[in-house]
């Protein structure tokens, strides 16, 4: 609004000079000095009626003008400050120590000894026994399960609502309120008006030409070559080649044992032969296959084309022009003068009040509740059969031998010796250090603001009853 207002006041200030002097300049054409049945103004208007210069007189008029004045301001600035603060440190200040310790050390002897020990012999014998194999088979079952099943139960609830509500207050505001004044002032108007002129100009004319060119272009022509490829392919090939094959058999021994039993069993008795056979391979060979090919080759060809070329002819011509021109003209205008007047107005406004207001509401609760189900399932069951195997018992005969034996004595020996122990004492230090803190300081500052003020101007204007004398020449 402010804005508005200092805007229309630069205009009418801007438009005050004009209206004065053409005030001044058309100071005759008053209505008193000239009747309706006079001839349009002129400059000797006045001194054909017989009238004398009008008098001219100072008014002194308030003008608003903005001024830039200095202020001072007040703000906080931080300004950065260095501190320093004292802190301790702990040390630990390793005290080294010795102790003496006594220790038990065991000392190892070897002696040699006789030792009696038995070692039992294997004795084999081949029985047939009978055994059951669980046969594996499906069956179908029903089978109880139980599942969690949620059931949802419906509660109420309370809770506070902030229910919004408007309120409507009375509150006073100040309005600058315009005052307009009508004045009445002469202005000299530029009317505009054509005239016919006649002009040459000049007109570029296209005139067309043909000509022709001679050009090489790459023709493309298709031909066949002849080229080589190596083609892989795999040939059967029938190899002798040499294997190791077992050809022993089994073998009935009989021994004595440490007791003078015979005792039978049968062993395998290896014979490896070396067997060649016969196999196929397959083998890679190459071979080199003639195959063709075609190859796009570009071949030059000479070729006439026909083109048009455009020249500009420039061609003098005439046309007539109409020139606008501006005539001077007097006008009588009438124009208002705006005031601003502050006025104390009153309006109410809606303000939106919060009012806490309590409500209920329904929520559910989920509660997981077991429920037995029941479904069919494939159940491996293993049924017993009976089958005979062949399976050899092994007989461990107990024998006595002798031998020397060296074994490890341990005898204990009690030693002394002095341990270093490390004791670790707490040492405090105290060390400085320097930080920065950022400490808010109120400044006084001066600061340019732009004030609109009145200012009085000193204007020149015509007194009242400038033209005293009645007009006679223009048959008043």
């Amino acid at each position: 609004m402010m804005l508005r207002v200092t805007l229309f006041l630069a205009m009418t200030l801007l438009a005050l000079p004009q209206f004065a002097d053409a005030g001044l300049r058309h100071r005759c054409c008053r209505h008193h000095c000239m009747p309706a049945a006079c001839a349009p103004c002129s400059t000797s208007g006045c001194d054909s009626c017989g009238e004398s210069a009008p008098t001219m007189v100072e008014k002194t008029i308030m003008v608003p003008t903005t001024v830039m004045e200095t202020r001072t301001v007040t703000k906080t600035v931080c300004k950065p400050e260095t501190r320093t603060e004292t802190y301790k440190v702990c040390k630990c200040v390793p005290e080294t120590s010795y102790v003496t310790k006594e220790y038990t050390v065991t000392v190892p002897t070897w002696e040699t000894k006789m030792v009696e020990y038995t070692v039992c012999k294997p004795v084999y014998e081949t029985k047939t026994g009978t055994k059951t194999v669980m046969v594996p088979s499906w069956e179908t079952k029903v089978v109880d399960y139980t599942v969690c099943k949620p059931v949802y139960e419906t509660k109420t609830g309370t809770k506070t609502v902030m229910v919004p509500s408007w309120e409507t207050k009375v509150v006073d505001y100040t309005v600058c309120k315009p005052v307009y004044e009508t004045k009445t002032g002469t202005k000299t108007v530029m009317v505009p008006s054509f005239e016919t002129k006649t002009v040459d100009y000049t007109v570029c004319k296209p005139v067309w030409e043909t000509k022709t060119k001679t050009c090489t272009v790459m023709v493309p022509t298709t031909e066949t070559r002849t080229g080589t490829k190596t083609v892989c392919k795999m040939v059967t090939e029938a190899v002798t080649k040499t294997r190791c094959v077992d050809r022993g058999c089994w073998q009935t021994k009989t021994s004595t044992d440490c007791c003078g039993c015979p005792t039978t069993c049968r062993v395998w008795v290896s014979n490896v032969v070396q067997e060649e056979y016969t196999c196929n391979v397959c083998k890679p060979v190459t071979e080199q296959v003639e195959y063709t090919y075609n190859v796009c080759v570009m071949k030059p060809e000479e070729r006439t084309s026909t083109y048009k070329v455009c020249t500009m002819v420039p061609e003098t011509m005439t046309k007539e022009v109409k020139v606008p021109i501006c005539v001077p003209e007097t006008r009588e205008y009438t124009y208002q003068v705006c005031h601003m007047v502050n006025e104390t107005k009153q309006k109410e406004v809606k303000v939106q009040v919060c009012t806490p207001e309590t409500r209920e509401y329904t929520y559910q609760v989920c509660h997981m509740v077991n429920e037995t189900q029941q479904k069919e399932v494939k159940v491996k069951v293993c049924k017993p059969e009976t089958h005979e195997y062949t399976y050899q018992v092994c007989h461990m005969v107990p024998e006595t031998k002798t031998k020397e034996v060296k074994h490890l004595v341990c005898t204990t020996e009690t030693r002394t010796k002095e341990v270093p122990v490390t004791t670790y004492k707490k040492v405090y230090e105290d060390k400085e250090r320097t930080y920065t803190v950022m400490v808010p300081e109120t400044v006084t500052e001066e600061v340019q603001v732009p004030v609109c003020k009145m200012v009085p101007k000193t204007v020149m204007v015509p007194a009242c009853g400038g033209c005293s004398a009645p007009c006679t020449s223009c048959g008043g």
